[in-house]
C-alpha cells in the first residue's frame, strides 16, 4: 500500500472558511459569500417580527456582519465595482432591520378608504427604495468598503504592536526617515501592501495615534474616522468619497 497520495491540481480550495482560487481574484469566494449573506438576510427578515427592536442592532452584528467581515482583510482589497453585489445585500439587510416598515407597508394598501384615490396609481415613487445612507450614518454602521479598512488597519496595528505572528511582523518595514510610517512594497492586492498604504495615507502631522496607543484607542479612532468619511457628500446619496482612502485621517 502506497503511503503517499497523488497530487492533483485544483482551480480552487477552501481553507479556514475562505475559498482561495488559482488566480487570487476571489470570484469563487465572493459567489459563496453572496449566497451566504442572502440566506442570513432571509433569516433576519423572518425572525424580526418576533424580536424586540432593541435587539436588531445585535442581530445585525451577530448574524450578518460576522459573516461579512470574516477574512475580509484577505479578500476585501477589491474595486468598488467588484464589491457592489455585496454592498447591495448589505443595504437590503439594513433596510429590512432599520428601515421605515410602516411606510413600506402603506405602499401595499389597496383599499380606497385606506389610501387617497390619486395615490392608487403606481408611479416611480412607489418603486423607489428607501435611502440607506441615512440609516448607516444614524446607527454608525460601516459599509463593506470601510469594514475592510477598519479590519485591515486594526490587524496590522496588532501585528506591529504585539510582534505576533512573527512571520507577518517581519514583512513590515518601517521608514527610517518618518516615524510610524512604513515602506510600501510593490503594489498588489495583498494584505501587507494594502495595510501599509492605508496606514500611511491615514496618518498626518496632527495625528495622535501611534504604536504606543492602546488597541481600544485605535478602534475608537478608526470607527470615528470612517463614520465621518461615510457622511461626506449629500446626506441621502452615496458617493465615491464615502469609500475613498484619501479622505481618511486618524
Amino acid at each position: 500500500k502506497q503511503w503517499y497520495q497523488r497530487r492533483v491540481r485544483v482551480s480552487e480550495t477552501k481553507f479556514l472558511g475562505v475559498i482561495i482560487d488559482r488566480n487570487l481574484n476571489w470570484k469563487p469566494h465572493l459567489s459563496y459569500l453572496t449566497t451566504k449573506l442572502k440566506c442570513e438576510v432571509g433569516k433576519l427578515c423572518r425572525m424580526r417580527r418576533f424580536i424586540p427592536k432593541e435587539l436588531y442592532n445585535d442581530l445585525y452584528h451577530t448574524l450578518f456582519e460576522s459573516h461579512l467581515t470574516y477574512g475580509i482583510s484577505v479578500w476585501g482589497a477589491l474595486s468598488n465595482n467588484r464589491l457592489d453585489p455585496i454592498f447591495k445585500i448589505q443595504k437590503k439587510c439594513v433596510r429590512i432591520l432599520f428601515g421605515d416598515q410602516e411606510a413600506y407597508s402603506n405602499k401595499f394598501k389597496t383599499c380606497v378608504r385606506a389610501r387617497p384615490v390619486e395615490l392608487q396609481k403606481l408611479g416611480s415613487e412607489f418603486y423607489a427604495r428607501e435611502q440607506s445612507k441615512p440609516l448607516f450614518n444614524e446607527l454608525s454602521l460601516l459599509t463593506v468598503h470601510n469594514l475592510y479598512k477598519y479590519h485591515c488597519l486594526l490587524e496590522m496595528f496588532k501585528i506591529i504592536k504585539l510582534h505576533t505572528p512573527i512571520s507577518l511582523f517581519e514583512l513590515f518595514k518601517k521608514s527610517a526617515r518618518r516615524d510610524s510610517y512604513f515602506i510600501t512594497p510593490q503594489p498588489t492586492s495583498l494584505f501587507v501592501y494594502q495595510a501599509c498604504s492605508l496606514w500611511n495615507q491615514c496618518l498626518n502631522q496632527s495625528s495622535k495615534v501611534d504604536f504606543s496607543s492602546s488597541i481600544t484607542v485605535l478602534k475608537s479612532r478608526l470607527k470615528t474616522m470612517l463614520v465621518i468619511c461615510q457622511k461626506a457628500g449629500r446626506p441621502d446619496e452615496w458617493c465615491e468619497s464615502n469609500f475613498c482612502k484619501s479622505n481618511c485621517s486618524l
